[in-house]
């Protein structure tokens, strides 16, 4: 009779003349079901105790051990609340990995079944489950894996006061010593810059393990490093079964400094000369009288401006002078103050305009007046364009 969380299982006893199997099969149900979370100081009926015996148990010693068994689990029902059997969602997921990896094994599927056991050990660590993956391990060639396991179960053994055990695991790890992989990696002595660091398959390796042949599984290994200022540093190794002078030395180069290349100045910008017109002939229409001509349209502009804000200066008079703007010339509400202002600075520039306007004609008029006949092949007006390492654009050039 095994105890579950929730619920008493009845396992019948094989007949007394059965053979020893029939014994193995019972004791290893009962493991399945409830000793395998147990503590190194339960393992009664573990895979390794069976195959250290070379995979068989007499009846008798099976039966006490049942019954040991047996005894712990009826006083842990009786003795605890029923709380204490509650398993949490880590847990209930380790054994169910567990399970699963051991029947993987026992299908001689040890590839598949190696990483449900070390998820499982990883969610719940427990001495059965490291045993189970210890073994697995070395199914696969995984030697230095295995090797890790089977010394990590020794300690587990010694601590629980296990002395079979920790002897077992011990010479389990014993066996597969000459046997395991190693891997060195060294650093150039112009490499060990501050701020290194070097990982192997994604794990940090500490200074310390620095040309240390270290055990690994065989296979393919990746060696990375990284240093400021340093370019990153890959490396791929193969290391065979059983091969010891596996190496990696890491080389780190620096990073190519980028340098901006000076500013060199702009040479100075060429001048083309400008060819000198040829002088045109002489004509009637000279310059004098363009200038005239200019004046005399600018005056008639500014006489027409000079009407225009005249009449403007009157209208705003005449609406200033309403009754409901002003009762008197003195007395005016806002609005009559204001189109008197407006009246006022239309009449300055009106008058302004008309000065000047008047002015321009009359100049204009002398300038005509007074222009010769004819004119050199020198005088004139012309347009012509300049070119400097500043500036550029069109000049006048007027002569009489």
């Amino acid at each position: 009779m095994v105890c579950e969380p929730g619920h008493w299982v009845l396992l019948p006893l094989p007949p007394k003349n059965d053979p020893p199997q029939a014994w193995t099969r019972l004791a290893s149900t009962a493991t399945a079901m409830q000793v395998r979370r147990a503590t190194l100081s339960d393992w009664v009926l573990t895979r390794s105790t069976l195959t250290a015996e070379n995979g068989t148990l007499s009846p008798m010693r099976s039966v006490r051990r049942l019954v040991a068994l047996l005894g712990i689990t009826l006083g842990a029902a009786l003795g605890s609340p029923w709380t204490a059997y509650a398993q949490t969602a880590s847990e209930a997921a380790a054994t169910a990995l567990f399970d699963e990896g051991r029947k993987l094994m026992g299908e001689n599927r040890y590839a598949e079944a190696c990483p449900k056991l070390a998820e499982s050990q990883r969610l719940a660590p427990s001495g059965g489950t490291l045993l189970n993956l210890a073994d697995c391990y070395e199914h696969t060639g995984q030697t230095a894996s295995a090797w890790v396991a089977w010394k990590d179960a020794a300690a587990r053994a010694n601590a629980a006061g296990k002395a079979d055990m920790e002897k077992l695991a011990l010479s389990k790890a014993a066996a597969l010593e000459p046997m395991l992989p190693r891997l060195t990696i060294a650093v150039d002595a112009g490499s060990n810059a501050a701020g290194l660091e070097v990982r192997r398959d994604g794990v940090v390796v500490g200074q310390p393990e620095f040309g240390l042949a270290i055990p690994v599984d065989a296979g393919s290994h990746l060696v990375e490093a990284t240093a400021p200022r340093k370019k990153v540093f890959s490396a791929r190794i193969d290391v065979q079964a059983q091969q010891t002078d596996a190496r990696v030395t890491v080389r780190l180069e620096d990073e190519a400094v980028r340098v901006t290349p000076p500013v060199s100045p702009s040479p100075p910008l060429a001048v083309a000369p400008v060819p000198t017109p040829a002088p045109r002939p002489a004509s009637g229409w000279g310059a004098q009288k363009t200038v005239a001509v200019v004046m005399g349209i600018t005056g008639v502009g500014g006489l027409i401006v000079g009407s225009v804000f005249g009449l403007e200066a009157k209208s705003k008079n005449d609406q200033a002078l309403e009754p409901q703007n002003c009762r008197t010339s003195t007395l005016c509400n806002q609005t009559g103050l204001d189109l008197t202002n407006d009246a006022k600075s239309a009449a300055t520039v009106s008058t302004v305009s008309f000065v000047a306007g008047g002015v321009l004609v009359a100049t204009g008029a002398v300038v005509w007046l007074t222009a010769p006949a004819s004119q050199s092949p020198g005088s004139g007006v012309r347009i012509v364009p300049f070119l400097t390492a500043s500036a550029g654009g069109l000049a006048l050039d007027a002569g009489w």
